[in-house]
């Protein structure tokens, strides 16, 4: 759909959303308190392709429920988190024989995503991940902090901080070489690439349209009141109704914020001043090295790329730690702790869970997050 308001939701829930509205045929970015209060927009709000990818699976279920099934299932041994941890969108049907589509996306961010929503109270959402979006032509977009690699039949999402050896075997396994970068800014681009060819709702956390809370909520609210002013006989009751309703909505926008509050910034007191917390919150998380699986395994292989003699056995993600699991082999005791040393310079926690001495050096399990 062409909308109104276009959001780029953050692939960390720590870090602040990007606004932009339509005024004049014109994108024109704006901040959440640009936002007029109960101004019905239609919104869409793009995920970014390394939160929601996407998967071509062979799906012979007959129907939708089966189909979501048989998806899980043939997707399990390419997420680097347990299934129950997702949600999945199934994108259009296809002829028989024929690949579907498939998006997933970590449940906790799609439900982190919706409540940022509802406290922006934006109405008729729709959350549309990039790798949905695809192009007649193929290129890559550089959006600064990320890549998306786009073309007539697939998109996918690189960290633009990968090294360079593991980009280029990205962009080879895509069949994306020799291909023009185009840069620019994340939300024009998205937003002309959604019009022109609209790409995929996803599913909320259920299954269901991902729609935020605060759309059934105003819903309901508005049926409700349209019955009791068609049944109120007396102009004042209906001053008193209309003075409750208002007084309720200003104390469920404060829960609703102050709820946002403790999902976006876990394990921090609750402040009187909310706004001011978020704002000093929000500039502290920018600065911090991003966490999960990509940001981690970058940095993983950056330390590596530092030494000859350090061998890397596998990766696995380990999502209830938030913490990568690298099986390493050093040449010795040295060059593990240099990898060690490499890892701490660049503002990450790495520690040792179990070392064994071979003919040929050091085997090594070791553990990587960012600093708490």
């Amino acid at each position: 759909m062409k909308a109104d308001l276009y959001l780029e939701l953050p692939a960390n829930p720590d870090l602040p959303v990007r606004l932009a509205r339509v005024r004049n045929h014109q994108l024109e970015t704006i901040t959440p308190p640009e936002l007029k209060p109960g101004a019905r927009l239609k919104t869409v709000a793009f995920a970014p392709a390394l939160a929601a990818p996407r998967f071509s699976v062979s799906l012979p279920a007959r129907s939708e429920s089966e189909a979501r099934k048989a998806a899980l299932f043939a997707i399990e041994d390419d997420l680097a988190q347990p299934v129950e941890d997702v949600a999945l969108t199934l994108g259009p049907r296809t002829p028989a024989g024929m690949p579907r589509d498939v998006y997933v996306v970590d449940r906790a961010l799609l439900k982190s995503w919706l409540a940022l929503i509802q406290s922006l109270g934006l109405d008729q959402v729709q959350i549309i991940p990039e790798s949905s979006l695809i192009t007649p032509d193929t290129r890559i977009h550089d959006f600064g902090a990320r890549l998306v690699l786009s073309g007539p039949d697939r998109t996918i999402g690189a960290d633009a901080d990968l090294p360079e050896d593991v980009f280029r075997a990205l962009i080879s396994s895509a069949g994306l070489e020799n291909v023009p970068t185009t840069r620019g800014d994340a939300l024009t681009t998205l937003a002309r690439l959604h019009e022109d060819r609209p790409g995929v709702s996803l599913d909320g956390p259920g299954g269901e349209p991902a729609r935020s809370a605060s759309s059934r909520g105003y819903r309901a609210w508005f049926t409700a009141a349209a019955l009791a002013f068609a049944v109120a006989a007396l102009w004042i009751a209906g001053v008193w109704l209309e003075t409750r309703n208002l007084q309720a909505a200003a104390t469920a926008q404060e829960d609703n914020a102050r709820r946002v509050f403790t999902i976006l910034f876990a394990g921090a007191p609750e402040p009187a001043d909310l706004g001011a917390e978020v704002r000093r919150l929000s500039q502290r998380a920018e600065a911090a090295p991003a966490g999960g699986f990509l940001p981690l395994a970058s940095a993983v292989y950056a330390a590596i790329s530092g030494s000859d003699t350090i061998q890397l056995a596998r990766l696995s993600w380990s999502s209830s730690d938030q913490a990568l699991n690298a099986k390493l082999h050093f040449a010795n005791r040295a060059d593990e702790s240099s990898f060690h040393t490499r890892l701490q310079t660049a503002g990450l926690v790495s520690e040792t869970v179990e070392a064994s001495d071979t003919l040929s050096g050091v085997d090594a399990s070791i553990t990587v997050r960012v600093q708490p």
